[in-house]
Protein backbone atom coordinates (compact mmCIF):
# COMPACT_ATOMS: atom_id res chain seq x y z
CA UNK A 1 0.00 0.00 0.00
CA UNK A 2 2.98 2.38 1.01
CA UNK A 3 6.51 3.14 1.67
CA UNK A 4 6.66 2.51 5.46
CA UNK A 5 8.65 4.51 7.96
CA UNK A 6 10.88 3.57 10.61
CA UNK A 7 7.83 4.86 13.32
CA UNK A 8 4.57 4.93 13.01
CA UNK A 9 3.58 8.59 11.98
CA UNK A 10 0.96 8.26 15.39
CA UNK A 11 3.16 7.47 17.58
CA UNK A 12 6.04 10.12 16.33
CA UNK A 13 3.38 12.86 16.33
CA UNK A 14 2.71 11.64 20.18
CA UNK A 15 6.51 11.41 20.73
CA UNK A 16 6.79 14.67 19.60
CA UNK A 17 3.96 16.28 21.56
CA UNK A 18 4.93 14.81 24.93
CA UNK A 19 8.59 16.01 24.64
CA UNK A 20 7.62 19.65 23.67
CA UNK A 21 4.18 19.65 26.47
CA UNK A 22 5.89 17.07 29.18
CA UNK A 23 3.20 18.19 31.81
CA UNK A 24 -0.15 18.83 30.10
CA UNK A 25 -3.06 16.75 28.87
CA UNK A 26 -2.74 16.47 24.84
CA UNK A 27 -5.32 18.08 23.65
CA UNK A 28 -5.58 17.12 19.98
CA UNK A 29 -8.07 19.55 18.25
CA UNK A 30 -9.82 19.22 14.13
CA UNK A 31 -13.33 21.23 13.35
CA UNK A 32 -15.18 20.68 10.45
CA UNK A 33 -16.93 23.82 8.70
CA UNK A 34 -20.85 22.27 7.87
CA UNK A 35 -22.46 23.09 4.59
CA UNK A 36 -23.99 19.74 3.86
CA UNK A 37 -23.67 16.21 3.89
CA UNK A 38 -20.51 14.76 5.82
CA UNK A 39 -18.70 13.10 2.89
CA UNK A 40 -15.23 10.83 3.86
CA UNK A 41 -12.50 13.92 3.91
CA UNK A 42 -14.94 15.83 6.80
CA UNK A 43 -14.11 12.81 9.08
CA UNK A 44 -10.66 12.61 8.39
CA UNK A 45 -9.25 14.84 10.71
CA UNK A 46 -10.96 13.25 13.57
CA UNK A 47 -10.43 9.53 12.46
CA UNK A 48 -6.77 10.41 12.01
CA UNK A 49 -6.96 12.77 15.24
CA UNK A 50 -8.10 9.77 16.95
CA UNK A 51 -4.67 7.37 16.57
CA UNK A 52 -2.97 9.91 17.67
CA UNK A 53 -4.76 9.87 20.46
CA UNK A 54 -4.52 6.65 21.20
CA UNK A 55 -0.61 7.24 20.48
CA UNK A 56 -0.25 9.35 23.33
CA UNK A 57 -2.02 7.29 25.79
CA UNK A 58 -0.40 4.11 24.62
CA UNK A 59 3.07 6.33 25.92
CA UNK A 60 1.33 6.87 29.38
CA UNK A 61 0.41 10.52 28.56
CA UNK A 62 -3.35 12.25 28.93
CA UNK A 63 -4.79 13.23 25.73
CA UNK A 64 -8.22 14.65 24.93
CA UNK A 65 -9.55 14.76 21.02
CA UNK A 66 -11.46 17.49 20.39
CA UNK A 67 -14.05 18.13 17.27
CA UNK A 68 -15.02 21.73 17.04
CA UNK A 69 -18.87 22.13 14.51
CA UNK A 70 -17.54 25.34 12.55
CA UNK A 71 -21.10 26.20 12.53
CA UNK A 72 -21.38 29.59 12.84
CA UNK A 73 -19.08 30.19 9.03
CA UNK A 74 -21.14 31.09 6.44
CA UNK A 75 -23.46 29.42 3.93
CA UNK A 76 -21.99 30.19 1.01
CA UNK A 77 -23.40 27.75 -1.72
CA UNK A 78 -26.25 25.27 -1.85
CA UNK A 79 -25.20 21.17 -2.56
CA UNK A 80 -26.50 19.74 -5.64
CA UNK A 81 -30.03 18.45 -4.61
CA UNK A 82 -30.75 20.70 -1.54
CA UNK A 83 -33.82 23.01 -1.49
CA UNK A 84 -33.74 25.57 -3.48
CA UNK A 85 -35.68 27.56 -0.81
CA UNK A 86 -32.24 27.63 0.96
CA UNK A 87 -30.62 30.67 -1.29
CA UNK A 88 -32.49 33.10 0.71
CA UNK A 89 -30.07 32.04 3.62
CA UNK A 90 -26.88 32.20 1.83
CA UNK A 91 -24.11 34.62 3.56
CA UNK A 92 -26.28 33.32 7.05
CA UNK A 93 -24.40 31.70 10.02
CA UNK A 94 -25.30 27.69 9.33
CA UNK A 95 -26.56 27.10 12.85
CA UNK A 96 -28.76 30.51 12.05
CA UNK A 97 -30.54 28.31 9.26
CA UNK A 98 -33.80 26.60 10.26
CA UNK A 99 -33.71 22.86 8.97
CA UNK A 100 -35.72 22.78 6.01
CA UNK A 101 -35.71 18.47 6.82
CA UNK A 102 -37.99 19.50 9.88
CA UNK A 103 -35.99 16.84 12.63
CA UNK A 104 -33.18 19.17 13.95
CA UNK A 105 -33.56 22.26 15.72
CA UNK A 106 -31.86 24.01 12.85
CA UNK A 107 -29.66 23.40 9.60
CA UNK A 108 -25.83 22.56 10.68
CA UNK A 109 -27.36 20.51 13.57
CA UNK A 110 -28.70 18.29 11.10
CA UNK A 111 -25.64 17.41 9.60
CA UNK A 112 -23.80 17.71 12.53
CA UNK A 113 -25.56 14.69 14.22
CA UNK A 114 -25.14 12.88 11.20
CA UNK A 115 -21.02 13.11 11.18
CA UNK A 116 -20.68 12.27 14.58
CA UNK A 117 -23.52 9.20 14.11
CA UNK A 118 -20.92 8.28 11.29
CA UNK A 119 -17.61 8.73 13.52
CA UNK A 120 -19.11 6.58 15.86
CA UNK A 121 -19.53 3.50 13.05
CA UNK A 122 -15.69 3.71 13.38
CA UNK A 123 -15.28 4.05 17.17
CA UNK A 124 -14.24 7.68 17.12
CA UNK A 125 -15.93 10.04 20.07
CA UNK A 126 -14.27 13.03 20.54
CA UNK A 127 -15.29 15.63 22.68
CA UNK A 128 -17.84 18.26 20.76
CA UNK A 129 -17.63 21.63 21.02
CA UNK A 130 -20.48 23.73 18.55
CA UNK A 131 -19.01 26.81 17.24
CA UNK A 132 -22.15 28.79 17.67
CA UNK A 133 -22.54 27.89 21.43
CA UNK A 134 -18.23 28.78 22.06
CA UNK A 135 -18.99 32.26 21.02
CA UNK A 136 -22.59 32.98 22.99
CA UNK A 137 -20.61 30.94 25.86
CA UNK A 138 -18.06 33.66 25.90
CA UNK A 139 -14.94 31.11 25.41
CA UNK A 140 -13.32 33.23 22.68
CA UNK A 141 -14.03 36.30 24.97
CA UNK A 142 -10.41 37.01 25.73
CA UNK A 143 -9.57 36.35 22.29
CA UNK A 144 -11.26 38.76 20.53
CA UNK A 145 -10.55 41.44 23.11
CA UNK A 146 -6.57 40.63 22.50
CA UNK A 147 -7.36 40.26 18.48
CA UNK A 148 -9.49 43.21 18.02
CA UNK A 149 -6.87 45.52 20.28
CA UNK A 150 -3.63 43.70 18.45
CA UNK A 151 -5.65 44.17 15.00
CA UNK A 152 -2.71 45.90 13.75
CA UNK A 153 -0.44 42.94 14.49
CA UNK A 154 -2.19 40.58 13.24
CA UNK A 155 -2.77 42.69 9.81
CA UNK A 156 1.38 42.67 9.90
CA UNK A 157 1.92 39.16 9.81
CA UNK A 158 -1.23 38.72 7.17
CA UNK A 159 0.39 41.38 5.17
CA UNK A 160 3.34 39.31 4.83
CA UNK A 161 1.29 36.86 2.78
CA UNK A 162 -0.16 38.57 0.82
CA UNK A 163 -0.10 40.84 -2.78
CA UNK A 164 -2.80 43.46 -1.73
CA UNK A 165 -2.61 44.88 2.18
CA UNK A 166 -4.96 44.68 3.87
CA UNK A 167 -6.94 47.95 4.17
CA UNK A 168 -6.18 50.29 7.26
CA UNK A 169 -9.41 49.74 8.62
CA UNK A 170 -8.98 45.92 8.50
CA UNK A 171 -10.92 44.10 11.65
CA UNK A 172 -9.81 40.41 12.84
CA UNK A 173 -13.99 39.89 13.48
CA UNK A 174 -17.05 40.43 11.32
CA UNK A 175 -20.66 41.03 13.11
CA UNK A 176 -23.80 39.01 12.35
CA UNK A 177 -26.20 41.81 11.56
CA UNK A 178 -28.95 42.10 14.11
CA UNK A 179 -31.84 42.60 10.94
CA UNK A 180 -31.18 40.71 8.06
CA UNK A 181 -29.19 37.44 9.56
CA UNK A 182 -26.01 37.97 7.18
CA UNK A 183 -22.62 37.56 8.93
CA UNK A 184 -20.30 38.54 5.30
CA UNK A 185 -21.52 41.70 4.50
CA UNK A 186 -21.19 43.61 7.42
CA UNK A 187 -18.71 46.31 7.83
CA UNK A 188 -16.99 47.54 11.35
CA UNK A 189 -17.41 51.71 11.63
CA UNK A 190 -15.92 52.05 14.88
CA UNK A 191 -14.47 50.20 18.47
CA UNK A 192 -15.28 51.34 21.65
CA UNK A 193 -12.03 49.01 23.56
CA UNK A 194 -13.68 49.92 27.22
CA UNK A 195 -16.91 48.85 26.29
CA UNK A 196 -16.36 46.21 23.46
CA UNK A 197 -18.87 47.50 21.32
CA UNK A 198 -18.83 48.42 17.63
CA UNK A 199 -20.78 50.19 15.08
CA UNK A 200 -21.37 48.67 11.83
CA UNK A 201 -23.24 48.77 8.45
CA UNK A 202 -24.42 45.60 6.76
CA UNK A 203 -23.47 46.70 3.44
CA UNK A 204 -25.75 46.97 0.53
CA UNK A 205 -22.88 46.31 -1.92
CA UNK A 206 -22.52 42.85 -3.05
CA UNK A 207 -20.72 40.68 -1.15
CA UNK A 208 -19.26 37.45 -3.32
CA UNK A 209 -19.22 34.28 -1.38
CA UNK A 210 -18.51 31.13 -3.79
CA UNK A 211 -17.76 31.25 -7.35
CA UNK A 212 -20.77 32.88 -8.90
CA UNK A 213 -22.58 33.11 -5.71
CA UNK A 214 -23.12 36.64 -3.99
CA UNK A 215 -25.18 38.54 -1.88
CA UNK A 216 -26.11 41.90 -0.58
CA UNK A 217 -26.50 43.49 2.53
CA UNK A 218 -29.56 45.19 3.62
CA UNK A 219 -27.93 48.23 4.97
CA UNK A 220 -29.09 48.47 8.46
CA UNK A 221 -26.93 50.57 10.51
CA UNK A 222 -26.42 49.49 14.72
CA UNK A 223 -24.15 49.28 17.10
CA UNK A 224 -23.14 45.58 19.33
CA UNK A 225 -21.59 44.14 21.26
CA UNK A 226 -17.88 41.68 19.99
CA UNK A 227 -18.56 39.52 23.10
CA UNK A 228 -22.53 38.71 22.96
CA UNK A 229 -22.52 36.00 20.19
CA UNK A 230 -23.38 38.20 17.35
CA UNK A 231 -19.67 38.24 15.84
CA UNK A 232 -17.14 35.63 14.49
CA UNK A 233 -13.51 36.04 14.10
CA UNK A 234 -12.17 35.63 10.47
CA UNK A 235 -10.61 32.29 9.51
CA UNK A 236 -7.15 32.95 9.99
CA UNK A 237 -7.56 34.49 13.35
CA UNK A 238 -10.70 32.05 14.70
CA UNK A 239 -7.47 29.12 14.21
CA UNK A 240 -5.38 30.49 16.22
CA UNK A 241 -7.25 31.82 18.97
CA UNK A 242 -8.47 28.50 19.71
CA UNK A 243 -5.47 26.91 19.74
CA UNK A 244 -4.77 29.13 22.45
CA UNK A 245 -7.45 29.01 24.71
CA UNK A 246 -8.09 25.14 24.03
CA UNK A 247 -4.44 24.73 24.77
CA UNK A 248 -4.32 23.09 21.28
CA UNK A 249 -0.96 20.73 20.95
CA UNK A 250 -1.99 19.37 17.76
CA UNK A 251 -4.29 19.78 14.96
CA UNK A 252 -4.75 17.31 11.78
CA UNK A 253 -5.81 19.42 8.53
CA UNK A 254 -5.43 18.84 4.66
CA UNK A 255 -2.57 20.36 2.66
CA UNK A 256 -3.87 23.21 1.31
CA UNK A 257 -3.90 24.44 4.96
CA UNK A 258 -0.18 24.11 4.91
CA UNK A 259 0.28 25.89 1.38
CA UNK A 260 3.24 28.71 1.39
CA UNK A 261 1.37 31.71 2.72
CA UNK A 262 -1.89 29.51 3.69
CA UNK A 263 -3.76 29.44 7.19
CA UNK A 264 -0.86 27.41 8.97
CA UNK A 265 1.92 30.34 8.14
CA UNK A 266 -0.54 32.91 9.45
CA UNK A 267 -2.17 30.97 12.19
CA UNK A 268 1.33 29.94 13.62
CA UNK A 269 2.65 33.67 13.59
CA UNK A 270 -0.64 35.07 15.17
CA UNK A 271 -0.47 32.12 17.62
CA UNK A 272 3.13 32.80 18.98
CA UNK A 273 3.20 36.47 18.26
CA UNK A 274 -0.48 37.91 19.18
CA UNK A 275 -1.06 35.23 21.79
CA UNK A 276 2.17 34.07 23.14
CA UNK A 277 2.02 30.59 23.04
CA UNK A 278 3.87 27.72 20.21
CA UNK A 279 1.50 26.61 18.17
CA UNK A 280 0.06 23.04 17.96
CA UNK A 281 1.78 19.76 16.10
CA UNK A 282 0.58 20.19 12.71
CA UNK A 283 -0.50 16.98 11.10
CA UNK A 284 -0.93 17.43 7.49
CA UNK A 285 -2.00 14.59 5.39
CA UNK A 286 -2.94 14.34 1.89
CA UNK A 287 -7.12 14.29 0.43
CA UNK A 288 -8.55 11.01 -0.65
CA UNK A 289 -8.90 10.15 -4.59
CA UNK A 290 -12.20 8.96 -6.04
CA UNK A 291 -10.44 7.00 -9.65
CA UNK A 292 -7.69 9.64 -10.14
CA UNK A 293 -9.83 12.68 -9.14
CA UNK A 294 -9.85 14.96 -5.30
CA UNK A 295 -12.92 14.56 -3.75
CA UNK A 296 -15.19 17.34 -4.13
CA UNK A 297 -18.87 18.22 -3.96
CA UNK A 298 -18.71 20.11 -7.12
CA UNK A 299 -17.13 17.07 -9.32
CA UNK A 300 -19.91 15.22 -7.66
CA UNK A 301 -17.76 12.12 -6.44
CA UNK A 302 -18.36 12.77 -2.92
CA UNK A 303 -17.92 9.39 -0.75
CA UNK A 304 -19.48 8.70 2.59
CA UNK A 305 -18.04 6.93 5.71
CA UNK A 306 -21.39 4.33 5.53
CA UNK A 307 -20.68 4.40 1.26
CA UNK A 308 -17.13 2.65 2.73
CA UNK A 309 -18.73 0.72 5.29
CA UNK A 310 -20.94 -1.19 2.75
CA UNK A 311 -17.57 -2.69 1.08
CA UNK A 312 -15.77 -3.11 4.15
CA UNK A 313 -15.46 -3.16 7.91
CA UNK A 314 -14.72 -0.71 10.09
CA UNK A 315 -11.72 -1.51 11.20
CA UNK A 316 -10.47 -2.40 7.80
CA UNK A 317 -11.50 1.34 6.71
CA UNK A 318 -9.36 2.92 9.36
CA UNK A 319 -6.87 0.35 8.37
CA UNK A 320 -6.86 1.61 5.00
CA UNK A 321 -6.51 5.63 6.39
CA UNK A 322 -3.38 4.46 9.06
CA UNK A 323 -1.41 2.52 6.96
CA UNK A 324 1.53 3.66 5.37
CA UNK A 325 2.34 7.52 4.80
CA UNK A 326 -0.18 9.65 4.95
CA UNK A 327 1.21 12.58 3.24
CA UNK A 328 0.12 9.91 -0.12
CA UNK A 329 -3.05 10.71 -1.46
CA UNK A 330 -5.53 7.77 -0.77
CA UNK A 331 -7.37 6.34 -3.65
CA UNK A 332 -10.69 4.95 -4.23
CA UNK A 333 -11.17 2.82 -6.66
CA UNK A 334 -14.50 0.47 -5.62
CA UNK A 335 -13.88 -2.27 -7.91
CA UNK A 336 -10.40 -3.35 -6.78
CA UNK A 337 -10.58 -1.12 -3.29
CA UNK A 338 -12.02 -3.86 -1.31
CA UNK A 339 -9.94 -6.83 -2.02
CA UNK A 340 -6.43 -5.16 -1.66
CA UNK A 341 -7.81 -3.39 1.65
CA UNK A 342 -8.81 -6.76 3.09
CA UNK A 343 -5.79 -8.48 2.14
CA UNK A 344 -3.63 -5.83 3.72
CA UNK A 345 -5.81 -5.70 6.68
CA UNK A 346 -5.44 -9.85 7.47
CA UNK A 347 -1.53 -9.78 6.49
CA UNK A 348 -1.61 -7.26 9.31
CA UNK A 349 -3.82 -9.02 11.55
CA UNK A 350 -1.89 -12.07 11.08
CA UNK A 351 1.34 -10.26 11.81
CA UNK A 352 -0.01 -9.22 15.02
CA UNK A 353 -0.93 -12.73 16.08
CA UNK A 354 2.82 -13.64 15.24
CA UNK A 355 3.52 -14.28 11.30
CA UNK A 356 7.03 -13.01 10.42
CA UNK A 357 7.24 -11.52 6.68
CA UNK A 358 11.19 -10.93 6.88
CA UNK A 359 11.39 -7.25 7.21
CA UNK A 360 11.41 -6.36 11.22
CA UNK A 361 10.38 -2.31 10.41
CA UNK A 362 7.57 -3.78 7.97
CA UNK A 363 6.14 -6.16 10.74
CA UNK A 364 6.03 -3.21 13.27
CA UNK A 365 4.20 -1.06 11.01
CA UNK A 366 1.68 -3.56 9.82
CA UNK A 367 1.25 -4.42 13.81
CA UNK A 368 0.82 -0.98 15.05
CA UNK A 369 -1.92 0.06 12.05
CA UNK A 370 -3.68 -3.09 13.12
CA UNK A 371 -3.62 -2.21 16.80
CA UNK A 372 -4.85 1.36 16.23
CA UNK A 373 -7.55 0.44 13.55
CA UNK A 374 -9.76 -2.59 15.52
CA UNK A 375 -12.33 -1.86 17.61
CA UNK A 376 -12.09 -4.37 19.83
CA UNK A 377 -9.03 -7.03 20.11
CA UNK A 378 -9.70 -10.24 19.11
CA UNK A 379 -7.88 -13.40 21.03
CA UNK A 380 -7.02 -15.34 17.40
CA UNK A 381 -6.89 -14.57 13.89
CA UNK A 382 -10.26 -15.81 12.40
CA UNK A 383 -10.12 -14.86 8.52
CA UNK A 384 -11.64 -15.74 5.26
CA UNK A 385 -10.29 -14.24 2.41
CA UNK A 386 -12.38 -12.08 0.48
CA UNK A 387 -12.70 -13.26 -2.82
CA UNK A 388 -13.47 -16.34 -1.35
CA UNK A 389 -16.24 -15.09 0.58
CA UNK A 390 -17.33 -13.39 -2.84
CA UNK A 391 -17.50 -16.38 -4.02
CA UNK A 392 -19.37 -18.29 -1.38
CA UNK A 393 -21.73 -15.42 -1.27
CA UNK A 394 -22.82 -16.38 -4.48
CA UNK A 395 -23.30 -20.40 -4.59
CA UNK A 396 -24.00 -20.83 -0.88
CA UNK A 397 -26.48 -18.11 0.38
CA UNK A 398 -27.93 -18.49 3.47
CA UNK A 399 -25.34 -21.06 4.49
CA UNK A 400 -22.34 -19.26 4.02
CA UNK A 401 -20.68 -19.93 7.91
CA UNK A 402 -21.26 -23.52 7.18
CA UNK A 403 -19.93 -23.71 3.90
CA UNK A 404 -16.75 -21.72 5.12
CA UNK A 405 -16.28 -24.11 7.69
CA UNK A 406 -16.78 -27.15 5.76
CA UNK A 407 -13.75 -25.33 3.43
CA UNK A 408 -11.69 -24.88 6.93
CA UNK A 409 -11.48 -20.85 6.18
CA UNK A 410 -12.71 -20.65 9.65
CA UNK A 411 -12.75 -22.75 12.89
CA UNK A 412 -15.63 -25.10 13.95
CA UNK A 413 -15.62 -23.53 17.27
CA UNK A 414 -16.07 -20.37 15.89
CA UNK A 415 -17.24 -17.53 19.10
CA UNK A 416 -20.54 -15.09 18.24
CA UNK A 417 -17.86 -12.03 17.97
CA UNK A 418 -15.56 -14.00 15.25
CA UNK A 419 -18.95 -14.89 13.49
CA UNK A 420 -19.90 -11.31 13.63
CA UNK A 421 -16.93 -10.17 12.06
CA UNK A 422 -17.28 -12.95 9.37
CA UNK A 423 -20.85 -12.19 8.80
CA UNK A 424 -20.42 -8.03 8.23
CA UNK A 425 -17.30 -9.02 5.72
CA UNK A 426 -19.86 -11.98 3.86
CA UNK A 427 -22.39 -9.04 3.39
CA UNK A 428 -19.34 -6.22 2.56
CA UNK A 429 -18.84 -8.91 -0.54
CA UNK A 430 -22.33 -9.17 -1.19
CA UNK A 431 -22.92 -4.83 -1.40
CA UNK A 432 -19.84 -5.39 -3.76
CA UNK A 433 -20.60 -7.71 -5.83
CA UNK A 434 -24.58 -5.80 -6.57
CA UNK A 435 -22.25 -2.61 -7.15
CA UNK A 436 -18.92 -3.00 -7.92
CA UNK A 437 -17.38 -5.75 -8.82
CA UNK A 438 -16.26 -6.27 -12.03
CA UNK A 439 -17.15 -9.39 -14.39
CA UNK A 440 -14.42 -11.75 -13.39
CA UNK A 441 -15.48 -11.73 -10.29
CA UNK A 442 -19.55 -12.61 -11.09
CA UNK A 443 -20.57 -16.61 -10.28
CA UNK A 444 -23.29 -18.36 -11.09
CA UNK A 445 -23.84 -22.16 -10.38
CA UNK A 446 -25.11 -24.16 -13.42
CA UNK A 447 -28.18 -25.65 -12.68
CA UNK A 448 -28.46 -27.78 -15.47
CA UNK A 449 -25.52 -30.45 -16.76
CA UNK A 450 -23.77 -28.27 -19.91
CA UNK A 451 -22.54 -29.63 -23.28
CA UNK A 452 -19.18 -29.69 -21.74
CA UNK A 453 -16.71 -31.67 -23.94
CA UNK A 454 -14.20 -33.35 -21.18
CA UNK A 455 -10.89 -35.56 -21.92
CA UNK A 456 -11.60 -39.21 -20.86
CA UNK A 457 -8.24 -38.97 -18.53
CA UNK A 458 -9.64 -35.53 -16.56
CA UNK A 459 -13.31 -37.33 -16.61
CA UNK A 460 -11.38 -40.56 -14.65
CA UNK A 461 -9.72 -38.16 -12.37
CA UNK A 462 -12.98 -36.16 -11.30
CA UNK A 463 -14.78 -39.63 -11.47
CA UNK A 464 -12.16 -40.62 -8.12
CA UNK A 465 -13.11 -37.52 -6.44
CA UNK A 466 -16.31 -37.46 -6.20
CA UNK A 467 -16.64 -39.45 -3.06
CA UNK A 468 -14.06 -37.23 -1.62
CA UNK A 469 -15.85 -33.97 -1.89
CA UNK A 470 -16.72 -33.93 2.10
CA UNK A 471 -12.65 -33.18 2.62
CA UNK A 472 -11.67 -30.33 3.91
CA UNK A 473 -11.15 -27.24 1.17
CA UNK A 474 -7.60 -27.60 1.48
CA UNK A 475 -7.00 -31.32 1.72
CA UNK A 476 -9.19 -31.55 -1.55
CA UNK A 477 -6.69 -29.03 -3.28
CA UNK A 478 -4.54 -30.93 -2.59
CA UNK A 479 -5.92 -34.41 -3.57
CA UNK A 480 -6.67 -32.67 -7.55
CA UNK A 481 -2.72 -31.99 -7.45
CA UNK A 482 -1.74 -35.42 -6.46
CA UNK A 483 -4.61 -37.09 -9.05
CA UNK A 484 -3.61 -34.60 -11.63
CA UNK A 485 0.02 -35.42 -11.13
CA UNK A 486 -0.66 -39.53 -10.95
CA UNK A 487 -2.14 -39.19 -14.01
CA UNK A 488 0.02 -36.85 -15.99
CA UNK A 489 -2.96 -34.32 -16.87
CA UNK A 490 -1.93 -30.57 -16.79
CA UNK A 491 -3.78 -28.53 -13.99
CA UNK A 492 -4.85 -25.93 -15.94
CA UNK A 493 -6.58 -28.68 -17.81
CA UNK A 494 -8.28 -30.15 -14.69
CA UNK A 495 -9.17 -26.69 -13.52
CA UNK A 496 -10.64 -25.13 -16.70
CA UNK A 497 -13.34 -28.33 -17.47
CA UNK A 498 -14.26 -28.13 -13.70
CA UNK A 499 -15.13 -24.71 -14.01
CA UNK A 500 -16.93 -25.41 -17.11
CA UNK A 501 -18.83 -27.80 -16.02
CA UNK A 502 -20.28 -25.91 -12.62
CA UNK A 503 -19.80 -22.10 -14.33
CA UNK A 504 -20.22 -22.11 -18.09
CA UNK A 505 -16.63 -20.90 -18.11
CA UNK A 506 -13.00 -21.21 -18.10
CA UNK A 507 -12.11 -19.76 -14.85
CA UNK A 508 -13.05 -19.32 -11.37
CA UNK A 509 -12.65 -19.45 -7.34
CA UNK A 510 -9.78 -22.10 -5.43
CA UNK A 511 -11.25 -25.28 -6.96
CA UNK A 512 -10.57 -27.39 -3.82
CA UNK A 513 -12.33 -25.15 -1.50
CA UNK A 514 -15.03 -24.29 -4.13
CA UNK A 515 -16.44 -28.40 -4.44
CA UNK A 516 -15.93 -28.26 -0.55
CA UNK A 517 -18.29 -25.41 -0.39
CA UNK A 518 -21.30 -27.29 -2.68
CA UNK A 519 -23.78 -29.22 -1.73
CA UNK A 520 -21.79 -32.82 -1.50
CA UNK A 521 -24.85 -34.38 -3.50
CA UNK A 522 -25.09 -32.18 -5.83
CA UNK A 523 -20.85 -31.54 -6.30
CA UNK A 524 -20.86 -35.51 -6.79
CA UNK A 525 -23.41 -35.79 -9.60
CA UNK A 526 -21.75 -33.20 -11.37
CA UNK A 527 -18.31 -35.01 -11.42
CA UNK A 528 -19.51 -38.00 -12.76
CA UNK A 529 -21.03 -35.28 -15.24
CA UNK A 530 -24.68 -37.28 -14.20
CA UNK A 531 -26.53 -33.98 -14.00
Amino acid sequence: MADEEDTFWADKYAEEMLKKWPTEKQVIVTGTSISGEPHLGSANDMIRGDAIRKAVEDKGGKAELVWIADDIDPYRSIPEGFPEELRKYLGWPVAFIPDVWGCHKNFANHFEEMLLNHLKEVGVKPTVLLGVEMYKKGMYNEAIKIAMEKRKGIAAILNKYRENPLENEWWPISIICEKCGKVVTTQIISYDSKTATVEYICSPEETILHKKNTVTGCGYKGRTSVLNGKSKLTWRVEWACRWWFLKANCEPFGKEHAASGGSWDTGKEIEKEIYGRDPPVPVVYEHFQVEGSKMSKSKGNVITVPIMLEIMRPQELKFWMYFGKIKKAREINFAQMPIQVSEEFDKAERIYFGEKSGNEKDDANYKRAYEMSVLKMPKRAVQAPFTFCADIVQYSRGNEIEALKKTGHIPKDITPEERKQIEMRLENCRNWLKEYAPDQFKLEILKKMPDAIVNPVVKELFDSIASKVDLPGEELQQLIYTKAKEKGIPLQEVFSSAYRLFLGKETGPRLGPFLASLDKEFAAKRLRMQG
